[in-house]
């Protein structure tokens, strides 16, 4: 097996064709086939089929794409070590980010990041379990912040708490139940959770089943916080949000949070990667760099930052 041949077997899986694979590798559509067709020999096994929507991987090119994905990142990451060796940050620092941190205090971090390291690329993901775990697994992503994988693929990544914050009930200004003050005023409304479905069983443990309370007939999934957002403005559907995205401005004006007597949900946020393989020095300068900006917001002037600050309980 070959370099090359992971390069363009990966470039296929990307771009969903092979004259797009070629495109974006610089080379013809006839090498990108022979690099391929003679891996499938060497191997002798069918990794890529065409079809009439470009191509298609089997069970087994699935298999080694995946194993492909994590040998190019790995070899990325080693040149990045030279570089670094010779005085020079270049490369991309690939992150999944919950959606809270991304609107709270993401932007001073990358602020700081690029003066420290202002060659490094960065490229960021909805730190969702479904979109991330994947990423994390092939070596996409270098690392993700949210919530705690669940037990079960603990033996595959690490975790590291960082915060931890409360969440409350969210719902529309003007919403007919925004001055409910139980969670069982919720049995028959539509609920929206910007959760997996990986994560639905949690959520119904520590929300719900909890206090006693069955889950709701209605449960809709969001994998997005701008889907979430606007369809939680402009319908009665119930949600549930950390604080700091509550303090966030935009939902401070479209929404309210919820006084209720039963205690909603805490939430961890930790530093998620894969086992074995350490953290690059540009993936540690970038939670230095979120660490330094969220202990900065203690004394920021602006009191939205301090509102977010106080929301947190750092954990390290």
């Amino acid at each position: 097996m070959k370099f090359h041949q992971f390069r363009t077997l990966v470039a296929m899986a990307d771009t969903g064709s092979i004259r797009a694979a070629a495109r974006a590798l610089g080379i013809s559509p006839a090498a990108a086939t022979k690099a391929v067709r003679e891996l499938e020999a060497e191997q002798q096994i069918a990794l890529v089929m065409r079809n009439a929507n470009g191509i298609a991987f089997t069970e087994a090119g699935q298999a080694l794409l995946e194993h492909a994905r994590a040998i190019l990142h790995q070899m990325a990451r080693a040149q990045e070590d030279l570089d670094r060796r010779r005085g020079q940050y270049r490369g991309t620092l690939a992150i999944g980010v919950t959606p809270w941190v991304a609107l709270s205090f993401l932007p001073d971090a990358v602020s700081l990041f690029r003066t420290r390291m202002p060659q490094m690329q960065l490229e960021f993901y909805e730190g969702l379990l479904n979109i991330t775990m994947p990423r994390l697994r092939d070596g996409t992503l270098d690392f993700s912040l949210g919530k705690p994988m669940p037990a079960s693929l603990h033996a595959e990544f690490t975790q590291t708490p960082l915060m931890a914050t409360e969440s409350a009930v969210v719902v529309r200004k003007g919403h007919p139940l925004e001055r409910a003050r139980s969670l069982r005023e919720f049995q028959d409304s539509e609920w929206l959770l910007n959760w997996d479905p990986a994560s639905k069983e949690m959520i119904a443990d520590t929300v719900f089943h909890r206090h006693g309370l069955p889950l709701p007939r209605t449960v809709h999934l969001a994998h997005s916080w701008a889907v979430a957002m606007g369809l939680l403005m402009h319908t009665d559907i119930v949600s549930i949000f950390p604080w700091p995205l509550v303090e966030t401005r935009l939902a401070r004006e479209n929404l309210r949070a919820l006084t209720l007597k039963e205690e909603v949900d805490r939430t961890t946020v930790s530093v998620v990667a894969r086992r074995g393989v350490p953290l690059s020095a540009a993936a540690e300068c970038f939670l230095d760099c979120l660490m330094i900006s969220i202990r900065a917001g203690a004394t920021a002037q602006d009191s939205e930052r301090r509102r977010l600050y106080r929301s947190l309980e750092l954990l390290i």
